[in-house]
């Protein structure tokens, strides 16, 4: 059997010519959870954990597709300039979203194809961005077979922002994170990242506490009913929006331009977080709203707001609870504030307090939580963790620990015998990892 990633290429694609090698690292967020798609900002860090890939060019606009991993079956697709999605839940659709990101905002002359075999490390449905990642490997396996090259044709941050527009190609709307810190993470640093201007700012990581994954081992799906369930806080941050935006226009006497909640912080309004707080309070009724007081409030018939706004968003409860996910917004984006000065304050005790405000809000403004992922972080912080939360979009996947450095064995031990042992009642190696940084997406010597 070959070894090497290059090996195992060439036994994959006999007729191929010689590959070039390519890795994207996973991300966990240390805080900051649906943020970013409303404008506001995240503070991520990578992993060593990370997809690589091999890929040689063709001439013929054909993209074949395999992967060392048995589960993933070899696919291919045609680079016609026509790119629609397979069936979700195909693999393929990743490398489809970067061809046609790039494809979309390069309009290249040609558009030829490739041959890319993929090997991870990265476990999927973790919460640790395995999706994004590949996407992410899929650009830069595409841009070697253009003649492009990362940084002198075509800066970090503009990929990323490509790339972010790009995954909502396979049907989950995310705002930029993942791709941003994949691409931008450094070695020993976390990414403060804010949007709509994409920039990056390192914070160096605390020396006194590591930070520990802890796989919850639900996978966090992004396909099918799960995919709405995904979609369903973007989407009513959204309409949210909107009904900030109609609340604002009746206020002013003129329509204020709004097109996403972080504006109220970053665009002429300036408010503060209290100013808008009390904005959501006045624009969006508490609890449940049913879907005809929303397009009474919006002026717009209500299959009119579905269209637009809500399309498989489930009805809970008779309505939708915004105001809610409102809420989340304005906790979180100060929560990430704080928790970057924290950082560069060296105060461990309070970035763990944050990140322990965080899941609640997850949990309970958000609805992104499961009984797995709340004992999880119960036992975390029983066993020494100064913070812990979900991480990544919910429903499953990963915590995030913020573990003192003397402690870090103790709770090892302690979580996988408490929660792997006892609560979910298996055996074997648990799930979990001190994570280690590493350098953004880029070439790499196998």
């Amino acid at each position: 059997m070959p070894g090497t990633l290059i090996e195992k290429f060439q036994a994959a694609f006999a007729d191929a010519g010689a590959p070039k090698c390519f890795r994207a690292p996973g991300r966990v967020n240390l805080i900051g959870e649906h943020t970013d798609y409303n404008g506001l900002p995240v503070l991520p860090m990578t992993l060593t954990q990370e997809i690589r890939i091999a890929v040689a060019p063709r001439a013929d606009g054909r993209v074949l597709l395999k992967n060392v991993d048995p589960a993933f079956p070899a696919l291919e697709f045609l680079n016609d300039g026509a790119l629609a999605p397979s069936p979700p839940g195909s693999w393929d659709n990743y490398a489809r979203a970067a061809v046609a990101g790039i494809n979309q905002v390069l309009a290249p002359e040609r558009r030829p194809g490739f041959c890319l075999l993929a090997e991870a490390n990265l476990p999927s449905g973790a919460g640790l961005s395995s999706s994004s990642a590949l996407v992410v490997a899929c650009a830069l396996a595409y841009m070697d077979a253009l003649g492009l090259a990362l940084e002198q044709d075509l800066s970090r941050l503009k990929l990323a922002g490509i790339l972010a527009e790009a995954e909502q190609f396979v049907g989950t709307r995310g705002g930029g994170m993942d791709q941003a810190v994949i691409l931008a993470g450094a070695v020993g640093r976390a990414c403060k990242i804010d949007f709509f201007p994409l920039r990056v700012e390192s914070v160096l990581l605390p020396d006194d506490c590591a930070v520990v994954v802890c796989d919850s081992t639900v996978k966090a799906e992004k396909s099918g009913a799960a995919r709405a369930l995904y979609n369903m806080n973007p989407r009513l941050c959204h309409l949210g929006c909107a009904l900030v935006r109609a609340q604002l226009s009746e206020e002013f006497g003129e329509d204020v331009d709004i097109e996403r909640l972080g504006d109220l912080w970053y665009g002429p309004l300036c408010l503060t977080t209290r100013e808008a707080d009390a904005l959501f309070t006045r624009a969006v009724p508490e609890g449940f709203v049913p879907l005809t007081e929303i397009a009474k409030r919006l002026r717009q018939k209500p299959e009119r707001v579905t269209a637009r706004w809500l399309k498989e968003v489930p009805v809970l409860n008779g309505g939708y609870n915004i105001l809610a996910r409102l809420r989340h917004q304005t906790g979180e984006y100060r929560r990430v504030e704080t928790a970057r000065d924290a950082m560069m304050a060296e105060d461990s005790a309070t970035l763990g307090r944050l990140m322990n405000e965080s899941h609640a809000s997850c949990r309970d403004h958000l609805d992104i939580s499961t009984p797995e992922l709340d004992r999880l972080t119960e036992i975390a912080l029983e066993s020494g963790a100064l913070g812990a939360r979900l991480t990544g979009a919910g429903f499953g996947g990963a915590t995030v620990n913020l573990v003192p450095a003397d402690r870090v064995e103790r709770f090892v031990e302690t979580v996988g015998r408490r929660y792997y042992g006892e609560y979910l009642g298996r055996d074997g190696d648990a799930p979990i990892f001190i994570a280690q940084t590493s350098p953004g997406a880029g070439p790499v010597q196998v």
